[in-house]
C-alpha cells in the first residue's frame, strides 16, 4: 500500500512539473529588438545632401520646386504674349501675391541654412522684371538677392561656376544640369496641380526623390 502511494505521488509530481514547463517552452520570443530595428529603418531623412559632410553649397530651382507658381504663370498667359518681356514681368511680379511656397522643399532649404550651408536659387525664367521675384524670395527665405540667378538657356555653367555640391529640382532638365555640373541631383516632386506637364520623370536618372514633396 505504501508503494502504491509513493508511485501515485511520483506520477503527480512528474505531471505537475511537465504542466509548468510546457507553457515556458511554447512561449514565443519577445519581438522588441526587431520592432526597434524596423522603426529605425522606416525613419526617412529629408535629403542625403543634409547628411553629406562634403556638401557646403546647395542650389534650388524655383518653379515647381520651391514655389507652386502655376497661378503666376496663368496671369502671364492671360496678360501678355507668351515668352515676351511683358509676359515675364507679369509672372515675376505676381509670385508674392499668388504663388505658394512648397513646405517640404522649404523645410530642406532651412535645414541647409541651419547647417551653415550657402544657398543659391537658379531659375529658368527670363530676368525681365526679375527684381520683384528676387526681393520677394530674399525676404521670405533669408537668401541674399545676389544669390538668385536667372538662367533661361541652361543652368549647368552657373551650377559649376558657383561650386554647388547638390542641386534640387523638379524637372528632368534640372537633374541633368546637376549631373553635368557634377553636383548631387535631388528630385523634388511636382505638384499634380501644376499647369506644366512636360519633362518630369522621377527616378529616370536614379536620383534621390524627396518623398511627400509635391506640396
Amino acid at each position: 500500500m505504501k508503494k502504491i502511494r509513493l508511485l501515485i505521488s511520483f506520477l503527480f509530481f512528474v505531471g505537475f512539473i511537465t504542466g509548468c514547463a510546457a507553457p515556458q517552452i511554447s512561449q514565443p520570443p519577445a519581438p522588441a529588438a526587431e520592432s526597434s530595428t524596423q522603426t529605425q529603418t522606416q525613419t526617412q531623412i529629408l535629403s542625403p545632401a543634409l547628411e553629406n559632410p562634403d556638401v557646403h553649397e546647395v542650389g534650388f530651382d524655383i518653379d515647381d520646386t520651391l514655389l507652386f507658381s502655376s497661378p503666376a504663370f496663368d496671369r502671364g498667359y492671360a496678360g501678355a504674349e507668351p515668352y515676351t518681356a511683358e509676359f515675364w514681368k507679369i509672372i515675376n511680379s505676381s509670385d508674392e501675391e499668388v504663388s505658394v511656397i512648397k513646405e517640404k522643399c522649404y523645410e530642406i532649404l532651412k535645414a541647409h541654412q541651419d547647417k551653415g550651408h550657402k544657398v543659391y536659387l537658379i531659375t529658368s525664367r527670363n530676368s525681365d522684371g526679375g527684381e520683384a521675384l528676387k526681393k520677394y524670395l530674399s525676404g521670405k527665405m533669408s537668401i541674399p538677392e545676389k544669390n538668385i540667378f536667372f538662367e533661361p538657356h541652361g543652368k549647368t555653367a552657373r551650377i559649376k561656376e558657383l561650386g554647388i555640391d547638390a542641386f534640387y529640382g523638379d524637372s528632368d532638365s534640372d537633374i541633368r544640369y546637376a549631373e553635368e555640373a557634377e553636383a548631387i541631383p535631388i528630385r523634388i516632386l511636382r505638384s499634380p496641380k501644376s499647369s506644366y506637364k512636360g519633362s518630369c520623370n522621377p527616378g529616370c536618372f536614379n536620383e534621390f526623390i524627396v518623398p511627400d514633396s509635391e506640396e
